[in-house]
């Protein structure tokens, strides 16, 4: 099969997963729900984190749960969500920025349709004057400009050429930084694939760190 013809059987396959998962985000929600709940509606806690599993009910997507889990063990109030609940998350950030200027970090990390959903976010909230510390995304189903407002990019690809780890580049007015890799090239992380990205403990590591190092710089 082609590269366009696979390009266009992915993405015509989650197109039907969103259609199918799209008015369920309640049934989705982790375990840990209950605890965004209580954070979020504190809008004295200015640190905004929130990273969305992807499609199939969130089955190949339980390493973001696992992240936010130890992420909040150390003390750092990540969100683990379906990337159905991307809007209802958007409207807290909004909330919480209007009643307090110095919300920061806010850090957006996604997989799949989860990486679709915060590329999104960042989008609408740099619209509105409010600054992303940092977007993770994990194999996402396409690429873009990444917009003027978001301070760091990192695109961890794992489908398609390893030649071309992804292709997001600067939008207008863009001063951040963009770090496009893709992870079979790293050690350790050599048979990583769309399906079990998430789930690889050296990029969980690593992604662990970069957050916890973000959220830090605020404390």
């Amino acid at each position: 099969m082609k590269k366009n013809q696979r390009s266009l059987c992915l993405a015509a396959i989650f197109a039907m997963l969103a259609l199918l998962t799209g008015c369920s985000s309640t049934q989705l929600e982790s375990p840990s729900s209950a605890y965004a709940a209580s954070s979020t509606d504190e809008v004295k806690n200015s640190a905004q984190i929130y990273m969305f599993r992807g499609g199939f009910n969130g089955v190949f997507s339980t390493g973001i749960t696992d992240m936010a889990s130890e992420l909040r063990q150390r003390g750092v109030p990540a969100q683990d969500l379906s990337w159905a609940s991307s809007t209802s998350a958007l409207d807290k950030i909004k909330k919480a920025a209007s009643s307090n200027a110095n919300v920061r970090p806010v850090v957006l990390a996604g997989h799949s349709l989860g990486a679709t959903s915060v590329v999104g976010m960042a989008r609408a909230l740099t619209r509105e004057g409010i600054e992303v510390d940092l977007v993770i995304v994990f194999d996402p189903l396409g690429s873009t400009r990444v917009p003027k407002g978001v301070r760091k990019l990192i695109n961890f690809k794992a489908s398609g050429s390893k030649e071309n780890p992804g292709t997001f580049r600067p939008g207008p007015g863009f001063t951040g930084d963009i770090v496009n890799v893709d992870i079979r090239n790293l050690p350790d992380l050599e048979k990583s694939s769309h399906w079990n990205i998430v789930n690889q403990k050296e990029l969980q590591r690593r992604v662990i760190q970069e957050i916890e190092t973000t959220y830090q710089r605020y404390q």
